[in-house]
């Protein structure tokens, strides 16, 4: 691929993620929670499809995850995030994922937020959502 098409798709691809996360935010709570930003199933498969660097992270159940997770994605239960987030590389492009409540998951953001990751976002619909889609689970 000649150098200017890759600057060209990567700038697509940025122009991509504006539109599809401006103001995409969910409200985790009442006024206790944090506001996290979040991306859609349909973001993440075209991150994924474009073999976009990206770590997806399953929060649920390690026989939840062993019975389908997303194409790529690693596990750390969040009952285990505070002794295993260390796993979780700090500087990549994360989307984090379970199949709870928002509150839930935004408590696992607030904490890797704390521990000095920056680049996250929630998937919206969670596992329930990329089914809903007809995405592929791995198993």
């Amino acid at each position: 691929m000649r150098r200017g098409a890759r600057v060209r798709g990567a700038a697509l691809g940025v122009a991509v993620a504006a539109v599809m996360t401006a103001g995409t935010t969910a409200r985790a709570g009442h006024d206790s929670m944090p506001t996290v930003p979040v991306v859609r199933s349909d973001y993440v498969k075209a991150l994924l499809d474009a073999r976009e660097p990206v770590v997806l992270v399953d929060f649920r159940k390690a026989s939840e995850y062993r019975a389908g997770h997303l194409p790529g994605a690693m596990s750390v239960p969040l009952a285990e995030l505070d002794r295993r987030y260390r796993e979780i590389p700090a500087t990549a492009r994360l989307i984090l994922y379970c199949q709870c409540p928002i509150e839930e998951i935004a408590t696992a953001y607030v904490f890797l937020q704390g521990q000095g990751y920056r680049n996250q976002a929630v998937l919206e619909d969670g596992v329930d959502g990329w089914l809903r889609r007809r995405y592929p689970l791995v198993r």
